[in-house]
């Protein structure tokens, strides 16, 4: 019978297996590395777009403040004007005056709302952390739950507005009402179209009118706060960010 003699594999070091862990450890770590590197870029770039919007709203929002400021001036005007007729000796003289001066302030009417979509969505995602500047942040949000308080005089306003709404159906022809409401003017109106001379219910409708002084003045003072705020945080962020 005939023996074979079998071949042996010399065996490996452990040197070779130290170099083949570390070559795949390094493989796996570069990996991750580059993963990580490429998830960081990924993050600065949505950051930058974040902060760029948000630099847009708030530039969205000097300019309604300044509306605001503009717009309340004439109805600031109209409701002085509202307030001296109704208390004139003379009130049928000034019927169309009047009439016309009441039916346009709620139409002249804007609610102070500010531009809040970019922080809305970033606080819903979770992507107010990206924001990597403390103080950008902490200004971002504090500028944005400030102006919540903007909410109780809109809805201040509507609600004395719905009450000034009522109350002029109970002194003024509802058909005088409806032309100027039609031609944005002033209409010819005769003394029927003055439903009332009770001084009573006149005030009412005067007292209804200086509450919706009130709502616009206040809403304006906290506007007016919150533009310089809101300039302030525009140039913390282009200065921040190097942005124009």
């Amino acid at each position: 019978m005939e023996v074979h003699a079998h071949s042996h594999t010399a065996r490996k070091k452990w040197t070779h297996y130290f170099w083949e862990f570390l070559m795949l450890f390094l493989a796996v770590f570069c990996g991750f590395l580059a993963e990580y590197q490429l998830e960081h870029k990924i993050e600065r770039d949505k950051e930058k777009i974040y902060v760029q919007n948000l630099l847009e709203d708030l530039k969205t929002d000097t300019v309604i403040y300044s509306e605001y400021t503009r717009n309340n001036k004439v109805l600031f005007n109209s409701i002085d004007t509202l307030i001296v007729l109704i208390k004139s000796p003379e009130i049928k003289q000034h019927i169309a005056t009047l009439a016309f001066t009441a039916r346009m302030i709620l139409p002249n009417y804007k609610a102070l709302y500010t531009t809040d979509r970019t922080f809305e969505e970033m606080k819903s995602s979770g992507a107010l952390r990206l924001i990597r500047n403390k103080q950008v942040a902490n200004s971002v949000s504090h500028y944005y739950y400030s102006v919540i308080d903007l909410k109780k005089y809109n809805d201040a306003a509507y609600t004395w507005g719905t009450d000034f709404g009522k109350k002029m159906g109970e002194i003024f022809d509802a058909g005088l009402l409806l032309k100027i409401i039609k031609e944005r003017t002033e209409q010819p109106a005769a003394s029927a179209d003055l439903l009332t001379e009770d001084r009573t219910t006149l005030n009412q409708l005067a007292s209804t009118a200086q509450y919706l002084y009130g709502a616009f003045f206040l809403a304006e003072k906290i506007g007016n706060q919150r533009n310089k705020a809101a300039q302030q945080l525009i140039e913390l962020i282009k200065k921040e960010y190097h942005l124009k």
